[in-house]
């Protein structure tokens, strides 16, 4: 989880609080649209399992859909997550410019 927060802190210049506090609504957004994956995305963003000593993701956030969720399934959402990664580079951008009108201009 700590990967993904570096990167929206990278994308957007908020601070880490602010970047726990936007992938938390995003997390409980998920949830509430997506019952059914519920207890998926609470594993997904269960903790910094992947992460080394260094800090540095041992495989990325994409590679761990199909342990989460696992067979055929999973590997099919996997697979469309890496294929659409581009288009949530769009969606972190849009976010940055909502959260930084929402803060005050700081972007």
């Amino acid at each position: 989880m700590q990967e993904l927060i570096n990167k929206i802190i990278s994308k957007t210049g908020i601070s880490a609080e602010q970047a726990g506090q936007a992938l938390d609504t995003v997390k409980e957004y998920i949830k509430e649209k997506f019952p059914m994956v519920a207890g998926a995305v609470d594993n997904l963003f269960a903790g910094d399992k992947a992460t080394t000593t260094s800090g540095a993701a041992d495989s990325s956030f994409l590679d761990k859909i199909s342990d989460v969720i696992p067979g055929a399934m999973g590997e099919k959402i996997e697979q469309f997550a890496k294929d659409n990664a581009g288009k949530a580079e769009g969606v972190i951008d849009t976010m940055k410019d909502k959260l930084g009108d929402l803060l005050g201009g700081k972007k």
